[in-house]
């Protein structure tokens, strides 16, 4: 008999809603044992108490301590016995009402290692203090069925994906990378290394919690500082071909003119961070921020 745990892990988050429809979509199901399992990253409360549920098919597990994104799935292994574990981000919200029987459908006919679902964004726009990350998430994170299959790996996202036990222990995400940013890519990275096949399936969660634009941009100060750990501690040709931005900040350090243009960009950090906190600039200022950054932030690290 097939077995899948849903692991959700938790930070400051409210999953009674996501957890519920979980529930009862298992509930309906025959030939097949899943369960949910929550590990809270020592959010405290209230939502210690708030993600607490009486029904033995949830188990919540709570850290002392924050570890972080990429370590804290690593921890549901020593939480399940299952086949399978299917990810799922804590602030997703599942609207399709087959969203569990479709995983398990697929894993029945189709054995696979990796089998991701990916996720979709609201597309009404939203208003100005939003609208960065509403940007960035339509037009550059968002991929369909499709585009997800033209672009393999670099399409890999950690929320929505199941993997299968006896892979997720030899191959776990890197510990070491800590706060928010760049965990996926990497893991994206080891799965295309180790010659993993991938396979998508069209059974995506939705984000309909969106970033305001103050904190997007501080989760992508954090990303941007990952992004540099990674090429100091993990570089590979890979990873440039998956992630376009580190690719030409790397290639622009390579010629004295572009390294200029670094340079040049870096005074325009303030005004650019002003435009983007807004919501007034397009994505190309964003792209153009970005890279200042993240010369100025390996400059610090020096």
């Amino acid at each position: 008999m097939l077995s899948l745990s849903i692991c959700i892990p938790v930070y400051r988050t409210d999953v009674r809603k996501l957890v519920l429809t979980l529930l009862e979509q298992i509930k309906r199901l025959t030939d097949v044992q899943v369960d949910i399992i929550l590990i809270d990253d020592a959010s405290g409360e209230p939502f210690t108490a708030l993600n607490t549920f009486n029904d033995a098919i949830v188990k919540q597990v709570l850290l002392a301590q924050n570890v972080g994104r990429a370590k804290i799935r690593n921890l549901f292994l020593q939480h399940t016995n299952a086949q399978y574990l299917l990810f799922i981000d804590g602030d997703s919200t599942v609207l399709n009402e087959k969203f569990v029987f479709n995983y398990v459908q697929s894993l029945s006919s189709k054995a696979v290692p990796v089998l991701v679902g990916a996720s979709c964004y609201q597309q009404d726009r939203p208003t100005a203090n939003y609208l960065l990350r509403w940007r960035y998430s339509t037009q550059r994170e968002s991929l369909n069925y499709e585009q997800r299959i033209s672009k393999k790996q670099a399409g890999f996202k950690t929320n929505n994906f199941i993997i299968e036990r006896s892979l997720f222990e030899q191959l776990g995400f890197e510990s070491r990378l800590t706060g928010y940013g760049h965990e996926d890519t990497l893991y994206g990275v080891a799965l295309q290394q180790a010659q993993i096949k991938v396979a998508h399936i069209d059974n995506p969660v939705w984000n309909l919690n969106l970033d305001d634009n103050a904190t997007f941009l501080t989760k992508t100060e954090q990303a941007l500082k990952n992004l540099l750990w990674i090429q100091q501690h993990a570089p590979s040709a890979e990873m440039l071909e998956m992630n376009k931005l580190l690719a030409t900040y790397l290639e622009m350090k390579t010629s004295r003119l572009k390294s200029w243009l670094l340079l040049q960009l870096e005074f325009f950090t303030r005004p650019m961070k002003w435009l983007l906190s807004r919501g007034s600039a397009p994505l190309f200022i964003f792209d153009l921020y970005r890279l200042a950054r993240l010369s100025a932030l390996e400059k610090q690290s020096k």
